[in-house]
């Protein structure tokens, strides 16, 4: 079991999900409901970002066969928009930027409150805001390193994890945006930047390594080649 790979993927995956910096964003959409309707949109949106990761995590490499694309292609590609996204976080720079509030009804239950409100947001909040084309390119970036059925299930694992933990943010997301300020977020917006611009490094130079194979040092290349 490549456990190594999995942390990889569990940093990679949550890093660019960006939980804290994505928390005001959040907020400001939900800022006119309940504390108990904010709770039940925070679950049944990870949820929905749970499926959406998993769908491009099993069907991802078959998309790209349709369009003809190579995984060393791929993977440069991929790595450039992790990059870019990387560099715009440690710029501290919001990925959406808002165009208005709705506000969900007030009618029925909890759970219904919080599906109506899903419904509104789901577009722009879950994507592209947390699902976005450097989501889409990690998860299909590790699926591609996925070779054995028990890896496979641990990866979707990973996600469900991964998924989990920004849900438990968003939870939170009203007590970890009064504990931190603008200034503690814009920290960690822009440690989690260092982080992706790395593994974004890392993609490109495995994308080089299965392009031109024995040209590198093997010692600095993830998975195979």
């Amino acid at each position: 079991m490549e456990w190594s790979l999995l942390f990889n993927a569990f940093i990679g995956i949550l890093a660019i999900l960006n939980p804290i910096g994505n928390v005001p964003i959040f907020l400001e959409h939900v800022e006119n409901d309940t504390p108990k309707v904010q709770r039940a949109v925070a679950i049944l949106m990870a949820l929905s970002m749970f499926v959406m990761l998993a769908v491009f995590f099993v069907f991802g490499t078959r998309i790209l066969g349709v369009f003809g694309i190579t995984l060393p292609a791929f993977r440069l590609a991929g790595s450039v928009i992790i990059l870019i996204v990387g560099l715009r976080m440690l710029q501290g720079r919001s990925k959406f930027e808002s165009g208005g509030i709705e506000t969900a009804s007030a009618h029925g239950g909890t759970f219904s409150q919080a599906r109506n409100r899903l419904s509104h947001i789901v577009v722009p909040v879950a994507m592209p805001l947390f699902i976005g084309p450097g989501s889409i390119t990690t998860v299909v970036l590790y699926a591609e390193k996925t070779k054995t059925f028990p890896m496979f299930v641990m990866m979707l694992g990973v996600l469900f994890l991964a998924t989990v933990v920004v849900g438990l943010c968003l939870v939170v997301s009203r007590s970890i945006f009064n504990l931190l300020g603008t200034n503690g977020t814009q920290i960690v917006i822009r440690f989690m930047g260092m982080i992706l611009c790395a593994i974004a490094m890392q993609f490109m130079i495995d994308g080089v390594a299965q392009l031109l194979p024995g040209v590198l040092n093997a010692n600095f290349i993830h998975g195979a080649v």
